[in-house]
Formats: C-alpha cells, structure tokens, sequence
C-alpha cells in the first residue's frame, strides 16, 4: 500500500480511496468488494436475560469497496494449540460520510445502520468453489414456466413465454462444492410489471425435493430494472434454522431456509433453481453464480479514521476443516 501510495503522488493522511481502490483491484486481489455483516439482535429483559426475540435484524450488505492487507491469513499453530484467533489483517474501507451514501448502506433507506462496530464481520471470497456458467445457454432449461434462454457471454436472459410463473434452472454433472460456506449471484429483470423473486434452490446429488436446500422470500422481492440486485447468503449445514436475508435500496427481505430429507452439503452440486413470478414478455438476467468458500475479517479495533478513509484492525477466528468435515460427516 505505501509503494502504491507513493507511486500515485498521494500524500499518506489525504489518501484517495476510491483511486486507490480502482488501481488495486485491477492488479491485486487486497481490493475487493466485501459483503457487511451483523448478525440480529436480540432484546433483554428487566433483569438484562436474553428474551430469545430478535429487536434488531440481521444486517447482511455487499458489495462494500475494502483493500485487504492480511498480516497472518490463518495462523496453523495457534489453531492446533486451540487457539481461537488464527488471523490477523488492517482493512482500509471509505470513510464514513461515503459508506452511508453508497446502496443499502444510505441513510435515505436504511437508517438501522450507523457505523460499523466491533466484531461485525467483512465477509471476503477466499476463493470461487464452482461458478454456474452463464456464458452460454447449454445446461439452462425451464422447470414448470415456460422461458426461452440467450446469453450475451456473461449474462443469461430468460424470457417469460405463455407462463407467468415457475422455476428455470441450471443442471450440471456431479460438482464438488463442499468447500463453499457461501452462494451469491446478481439479478435483475425488465419488462412492465414487476417480477418477483419467490425463492432459489441449491440440488445436491439429485433433483428431487428431497435433494435442495432451498432459499424462500415468498412474494415480496421484487426484481429490480434498472440495477443488479446482489444476493450473498450462508451455504451449508450450521446456518439452516437461522434464515438469512436479502437487502434491496436498504430494505431487508427475510429468507428462510429448508432443506430436504436427503440434502447433505457432502454430496454434488446437481442443479441451481430460481422460481419467479412475473408477466408474458418480462425477462430475468442472472450472472455471477458461484459458490465460494468465504474469510470473515472480525473488526476488533479502529486504527484510524479520516477525511478519506477508515482502517480497521481485523482478526480471522478459527472456522471450519473441510478435512474433518469429510472424515466426520
């Protein structure tokens, strides 16, 4: 970062986030987008006792520009020795003023968040486990809707035919995806009415109903036009019962999750399904499908603070072995 800085001709205190970031992220992957992270909050009683009732909701936002830079990524030794606390790193992000204008972030249309605080959590893509091709249209099909399929090489477009609602899905042989914990893709719609997103579903070794965990917002998502709604949820066992969420403009949508009777995140991935409800002529793009193993950046303390820019300190805490998750089942 300091070479960087000083190769741009900007003085270290006045440093330009937003040219920083769009330097780095073309040659390094320290700059990404990192998905925000609260979980809900739960009331107390008189006598400061959990009451079990959430009173503030889950916070789960995208696509918040940071520049990464780990100090001890995972640290194997205080692993082993049971130590909690496995990774260290200093993320730089926007200053406050920015963040609070950026979506869903933006006071206008969530004014539930303030700053973020200690032990929120940024959400960072380790790596991509298996990406659901959208370059072309081989492996897409329509369940029960009835939707003609184009690609542009990035995006696929579905095209409602005489139905106005069902499932359209993506079918591929047997994919290892047991080291993703997280899924997340890009939607949007056109057209002139609004189309809903009704729920998404991950197949794992079959296509049956006992073979998907699937994601349900019912009918009130709306697919936005003019913008790409970014989804990032929880994928795997651990985070079922919780349910999850979806923020659009700064307005949660609550998702519950439910798998079937066979569903077990140890099998193949067999097929990803979107189920929508929309009119004759409307069309839904998707792209960026990928489930992706994640690093949670806990915030631990504020470095600094100015016109330009926040640096937190972050620590990595102990998470899962894919190894053992295997062996133990």
């Amino acid at each position: 970062m300091p070479g960087l800085i000083g190769s741009q001709g900007v003085r270290p205190g006045a440093l330009n986030m937003n040219r920083v970031f769009r330097a780095l992220r073309y040659r390094t992957e320290q700059a990404q987008y990192v998905t925000y992270h609260r979980p809900p909050i739960y009331g107390k009683d008189n006598y400061g006792v959990s009451t079990g009732v959430v009173s503030g909701s889950e916070m789960l936002m995208p696509n918040l520009p940071a520049i990464i830079r780990p100090a001890v990524t995972a640290d194997y030794q205080i692993e082993k020795a049971g130590g909690n606390i496995i990774g260290a790193a200093r993320v730089y992000t926007p200053n406050l003023e920015t963040i609070k204008n950026m979506p869903n972030f933006d006071q206008d249309n969530n004014t539930d968040f303030n700053e973020i605080e200690g032990w929120d959590r940024l959400i960072v893509n380790n790596r991509t486990i298996y990406s659901v091709p959208t370059s072309g249209t081989t492996g897409w099909a329509s369940g029960t809707a009835d939707m003609e399929f184009t690609s542009d090489g990035q995006t696929i477009t579905a095209t409602f035919g005489d139905d106005t609602n069902g499932t359209f899905h993506y079918s591929a042989s047997a994919q290892n995806v047991l080291e993703a914990d997280r899924l997340r893709f890009q939607i949007k719609g056109s057209g002139a009415s609004n189309i809903a997103l009704m729920n998404f579903s991950s197949y794992q070794s079959g296509t049956t109903a006992n073979d998907k965990l699937t994601y349900t917002t019912g009918s009130t998502l709306t697919i936005p036009t003019g913008s790409w709604l970014t989804v990032d949820v929880p994928f795997g066992s651990g985070s079922i019962d919780d349910g999850t969420s979806i923020y659009k403009a700064g307005t949660r949508t609550a998702l519950t999750m439910a798998s079937g009777s066979a569903w077990n995140e140890e099998n193949p991935f067999e097929r990803f399904e979107l189920s929508v409800d929309g009119t004759k002529g409307n069309t839904v793009m998707i792209r960026g499908i990928e489930y992706y193993k994640s690093i949670s950046w806990h915030v631990h303390s504020l470095k600094d603070m100015t016109d330009g820019y926040i640096i937190f300190n972050c620590v990595r805490t102990k998470g899962r072995r894919d190894s053992l998750r295997r062996a133990y089942g």
